[in-house]
């Protein structure tokens, strides 16, 4: 059952009613470029200049411990929301490719912690460094004043979706 709108619920519809065509472009710009970025022929080139070829999941695991630090399975897959087996399993590979390690968590010796090693570091600053070579060849003729504001705008993006991200929505999880 939809409940009557109220002046609270009035405001805020109006207010996003006032932003709807930001949110529209801003919506198409966001899904244009997670599609480049994981596009097959990118992620190819990414594996071809950093000298590594890993799965999208295992970067995103490694890009999270250089963020996070060390921390037990069960936690890093809430904070991915996967399940505690999938995050097993995309560790074991991580793990046997020395680029993350297991060791016993401090606070509880009984638990285990996984941590990125200086391999790990070491293969995802390759990769940064072979997705911003591909970033320089698609923006070479923009100004760096233009990429400044680019960069602060793709910012507080990520600063509004990881807040947004932090809790579940009542009707169950984010995407």
């Amino acid at each position: 059952m939809i409940s009557p709108a109220t002046p609270s619920s009035a405001a805020a519809a109006a207010a996003a009613a006032a932003v709807a065509p930001e949110l529209a472009r801003l919506e198409t710009a966001l899904s244009a470029l997670v599609r480049w970025s994981e596009s097959r022929h990118v992620r190819a080139e990414v594996a071809r200049l950093a000298g590594c070829d890993m799965p999208p999941s295992a970067l995103r695991l490694l890009e999270h411990f250089a963020a996070a630090g060390p921390m037990r399975v069960s936690d890093i897959a809430e904070c991915l929301r996967i399940d505690v087996s999938t995050a097993s399993l995309q560790l074991r590979r991580l793990r046997a490719d020395a680029l993350v390690s297991r060791s016993a968590d401090p606070a509880d010796g009984r638990c285990g912690v996984i941590a990125i090693t200086a391999e790990g570091r070491r293969v995802l600053d390759a990769v940064r460094a072979a997705r911003c070579g591909l970033l320089a060849e698609v923006f070479g003729a923009t100004p760096p004043e233009r990429l400044g504001r680019a960069a602060d705008v793709l910012g507080l993006v990520q600063e509004h979706m990881l807040a947004g991200a932090a809790e579940p929505s009542a009707g169950g999880d984010r995407p």
